[in-house]
């Protein structure tokens, strides 16, 4: 971008560039939470954790399932352990993680407690616990895997009520081939009930030994009782009787506009042209008081593969609500068939859903990338997703391996909520697990949490590292937080941008109003070293600008010749600009057009608009602002010019035009006002690389194209004289007029 502005004065472009790439958001480094057992002791791990946020006291409670050298206890016993952590500082409250779980007898492994679930409850300032786990209780005997639950005190720490109730009743009790696993829990806040799910085989006519399905219980918010119908049905996989078909991996959200539960699940069902053993992802909406299922029954949500395929599958969903549009955002991990993706090469999916469950916007769009399209070496599993009320996004997280093949870290993608565009870096690493390049040491299994209070998110994951106090295989559970800047869209960011590792293209963007901005990138096509430029209207969210109707014009040619009727404007993609402060931002892209593909840019301000300074507490009074902003002639629709008056009688003007043959041009130049008139003199046309990765600055060629004047009419008005050195332009006369006017700038 430079390069392209060489007539611009060293004070316009003596910015203070970050030597740290800048984000919208923030991650603290991952922090330790746990030491089980002995450090560098393998045979002591904690895993699989959970996160709930106490608004009441600033504080979040991660638990897990450890096993510890605690007095009493044997190596391999596994129990449930939590600890407190203050939100607000990131220290843990307490002296030493507690205990939650007794599962039998201290010092036997035979009986475990595993896969914990939490939940906070506002009304009663608790949390609540569940787990799966075998016990010699009431009948239970090793082996039997039951739910079983804890309240804990919000304010305290302390354990309340009975010592591992018991909230499932799988089969008959004594018998280890009906089992309860993997649960999850949700609280309603409107009828202050908690509803527990799990995978389970109940062992009647209907569901036999082996026919796993997805089952629920609501307890009372207050004493954590059973009410209502006991271990009730939520999905039917599979024709009763049949061991065949299954559901699993179970996940639960609570709509409080709808005073509803909605459960997804992994199932294979025979529904249609599915077949046993095709796995897809399923949903169910739930009343939020009796549990009683609610409108179809049960709902499909993906599309893995075609249907009858059993090699594309779709595995471990989860859902989170977004309360400011009642919506659901899905996600999966699976190896689906589109975009040339292979059979096992596994990538995260998702799909919206309205509140009453129906699927709406792009079906099964994909949101990681990890290895690139085509290449199975790569996976990414174990999705969790979280919605993000303050910054107005999801946050989706998950495990795989990028770079590396088997080289687990944590990774994350923000999605703008209303229209799901992705935000920031693509596939953002959060962890580093072990040295980089050494697949032996892995982070995964990531839980999201909201902090209603500080607009932040937190992350509780399980992580091997090398350390003085931890080893490969030593598996320990860590936590980071992300918070947002807190920067908001002013009308002082319409300016020229540009990133300083692809100097010779840019953006140009124009705040319009509160809601609304115009971004032209101007750029180059992928295959040819030949100019390319796209444009859109987008909207203004917080700190960002979401375009997600990017079209990428083409079809007329240069001069008289003009056609309106001939330009095309195809579509592009989408792209999002997120701003860190007035000089810095992030930018992800996403295009659907031919050899453009996706990634990630770091612009950063070039110029700064006379009126227009977000940098400066005073600005000096530009009398030519109003020069400002888009202009184009109606005769000529479809090309047009964007000025920006810089406050010291120069104007930078961008003409985003075609050549003779229908090709994408544009052309720049920096003029002198005089009077009403303004003088380019040195027009520059540019060429000579390529869009994306293999875009070299050092390869971008400038040519002079010739002058160009505009006389200034009055606010609305500008004629438009040029003439080219190049005779497939040559010279002529247009009347431009107002397109867009910026924000914070007025005519006089």
């Amino acid at each position: 971008m430079k390069k392209l502005l060489p007539s611009l004065s060293l004070a316009l472009l003596a910015l203070c560039f970050p030597n740290e790439p800048a984000y919208a958001v923030s991650w603290t480094s991952p922090a330790r939470l746990t030491h089980v057992g002995p450090d560098l002791d393998r045979n002591f791990d904690a895993r699989e954790p959970d996160i709930a946020f106490n608004s009441m006291q600033n504080e979040f409670l991660v638990v897990w399932e450890g096993t510890d050298n605690r007095a009493g206890l044997a190596i391999g016993e596994a129990e449930i352990y939590g600890q407190r952590v203050d939100a607000a500082t990131g220290e843990l409250l307490g002296a030493t993680a507690f205990r939650i779980s007794a599962q039998g007898p201290d010092g036997t492994a035979n009986f475990d407690a595993r896969s914990p679930s939490v939940i906070y409850n506002p009304a009663h300032n608790e949390y609540l616990v569940v787990w799966s786990g075998d016990d010699d209780n009431g009948g239970l005997v090793e082996g039997e895997f039951e739910i079983f639950a804890r309240r804990i005190d919000g304010a305290s720490g302390a354990l309340l009520g009975q010592d591992s109730l018991r909230i499932s009743d799988m089969g008959i009790s004594g018998n280890r081939s009906y089992d309860a696993t993997l649960p999850a829990v949700s609280y309603n806040s409107i009828e202050d009930v908690y509803l527990v799910i799990w995978r389970g085989e109940e062992g009647t006519l209907s569901t036999p030994i082996g026919q796993f399905e997805i089952y629920g219980q609501l307890l009372d918010g207050a004493s954590a009782t059973e009410v209502g119908d006991n271990d009730f049905r939520i999905s039917r996989m599979g024709p009763d009787n049949d061991p065949a078909f299954d559901a699993f991996d179970s996940k639960v959200a609570f709509n409080a506009i709808a005073n509803e539960f909605m459960v997804v699940w992994t199932g294979d069902d025979n529904t249609g042209q599915l077949v046993d053993e095709e796995t897809e992802i399923f949903a169910q909406r739930l009343d939020g008081l009796t549990g009683v299922l609610v409108g179809p029954q049960p709902i499909r949500v993906s599309d893995a593969g075609i249907d009858g395929d059993v090699t594309r599958d779709a595995t471990n969903p989860d859902i989170a609500w977004n309360r400011d549009r009642n919506e659901y955002l899905v996600t999966w991990s699976a190896d689906d068939d589109t975009g040339g993706r292979l059979n096992g090469e596994l990538e995260i999916y998702g799909q919206l859903l309205s509140g009453e469950g129906t699927g709406i916007g792009q079906n099964d769009f994909l949101i990681s990338n990890v290895g690139g399209a085509g290449n199975s070496l790569f996976e990414a599993m174990t999705p969790s997703v979280a919605y993000h009320g303050k910054a107005h996004q999801y946050l989706v997280t998950w495990h795989g391996d990028d770079d590396v093949d088997g080289e687990f870290e944590i990774r994350s993608q923000r999605l703008d909520g209303p229209s799901l565009t992705p935000l920031g870096r693509p596939g953002q690493r959060l962890t580093n697990a072990g040295p980089d390049g050494d697949p032996l040491y892995d982070a995964r299994r990531a839980a999201i949490v909201e902090d209603e209070n500080g607009g932040r998110l937190f992350i509780a994951f399980e992580m091997e590292d090398m350390a003085t106090d931890q080893t490969e295989g030593e598996f320990e559970v860590f936590f980071s937080s992300m918070e947002t800047t807190g920067f908001s869209i002013a009308n002082e960011l319409s300016a020229s941008w540009f990133d300083t590792t692809h100097d010779g293209e840019g953006w140009v963007v124009e705040i319009i109003n509160d809601n609304l901005a115009a971004v032209y990138w101007f750029t180059y096509r992928p295959d040819l070293p030949t100019q390319a430029w796209m444009l859109g209207i987008g909207h203004v969210i917080d700190n960002r600008i979401v375009m997600t109707d990017v079209v990428i014009p083409s079809g007329a040619t240069f001069g008289p010749q003009f056609d309106p009727a001939m330009v095309q404007h195809d579509p592009w993609g989408t792209f999002a600009i997120e701003f860190d402060s007035c000089d810095q931002a992030t930018m992800n892209y996403n295009s659907i057009a031919a050899g453009f593909g996706s990634g990630a840019y770091e612009p950063v301000r070039l110029s700064t608009l006379g009126d227009l300074d977000c940098s400066q507490t005073t600005v000096t009074p530009d009398a030519n602002a109003f020069i400002s902003g888009s202009w184009f002639d109606p005769s000529h629709d479809g090309e047009g010019w964007v000025l920006e008056s810089l406050g010291d009688n120069r104007v930078v003007m961008y003409w985003f035009t075609y050549d003779d043959s229908g090709n994408q041009a544009w052309l720049i130049g920096v003029g002198e006002l005089n009077g009403d008139s303004i003088a380019f003199d040195d027009v520059l046309i540019a060429s000579g690389t390529v869009f994306g990765e293999a875009f070299d600055p050092n390869a971008v060629e400038l040519t002079h194209w010739g002058t160009v004047t505009m006389t200034v009419s009055g606010c609305d008005a500008i004629t438009v004289e040029y003439s080219s050195v190049d005779q497939r332009f040559g010279s002529g006369l247009l009347n431009a007029q107002r397109l867009v006017a910026l924000a914070g700038i007025d005519c006089p």
